[in-house]
């Protein structure tokens, strides 16, 4: 979640959203300019599914999760591309960049 808000945040710079909320939600939502963070939105919505549903936090049950993710921040997908390219002038999305490289890491995946 942490990359997620740093990319919707990077984006916001962007496009010159940063300072409304209500602005910011709805091109999250509907804007083709963040259609890219769309992808994150849905894995994130999947494992606070998964979670309610007691299916998580098992090795074996995040693999797939792991698996997706580490798909969307590689550089065939467009959000891996996208990040490749504002990890360098956003530290906050570096950052978490990096948190996530090592879970991935760390799991294997």
């Amino acid at each position: 979640m942490d990359l997620h808000r740093a990319l919707i945040q990077a984006e916001a710079q962007a496009t010159g959203l940063g300072g409304n909320p209500y602005k910011l939600l709805t091109a999250v939502m509907q804007d083709p300019r963040f259609a890219w963070l769309r992808s994150f939105s849905d894995l994130i919505v999947a494992m606070d599914e998964a979670g309610d549903r007691a299916e998580l936090p098992d090795r074996a049950a995040l693999a797939p999760y792991l698996e997706t993710l580490r798909d969307l921040i590689g550089p065939r997908h467009e959000a891996g591309m996208r990040i490749a390219e504002l990890v360098p002038t956003h530290s906050e999305v570096s950052v978490a960049f990096r948190k996530i490289a090592l879970l991935l890491e760390e799991f294997g995946a």
